[in-house]
């Protein structure tokens, strides 16, 4: 029974993977992300009963970070299932739901990502895009 579940995990792995190769993402390890963007911890939540999901991630380095910052960068998130790209609102009087401020060491920052009608769920497989970062979550 264990050994038939770790096949059809590796086989929805393999499958995972495709599609982000044929979406054109590469996804990177936690080890790069600190190492080339200076941020670490990425987790992806549903919020607001499902209708935004919550990107959160610590910064550990800030000149590294700081282009994740910039209020030019558009941050999306790719839903892997359905290649449904999700954009981070922006009211008129809070501006983009995302942090902008210059980042800080040690601290958790923030991008939130429309999810109009809840279409991703609980354990979907997603991509965060911001600029060069590329990498594939797993819904919280």
């Amino acid at each position: 029974m264990h050994e038939r579940r770790r096949k059809l995990g590796v086989g929805a792995l393999l499958l995972l993977g495709g599609l982000g190769l044929l979406l054109g993402l590469r996804s990177s390890s936690s080890a790069e992300l600190a190492r080339r963007f200076g941020v670490a911890e990425l987790r992806v939540r549903r919020s607001a009963a499902g209708h935004l999901l919550d990107l959160r991630y610590r910064v550990l380095d800030p000149a590294k970070a700081a282009p994740l910052h910039a209020r030019a960068q558009k941050p999306i998130l790719v839903d892997e299932r359905s290649g449904r790209k999700l954009v981070v609102p922006t009211t008129p009087k809070a501006g983009a739901l995302r942090s902008t401020a210059p980042p800080k060491a040690g601290r958790i920052y923030f991008a939130l990502f429309a999810n109009p009608g809840g279409a991703v769920r609980r354990g979907d497989q997603v991509s965060v895009v911001m600029g060069e970062l590329r990498a594939s979550l797993v819904v919280e």
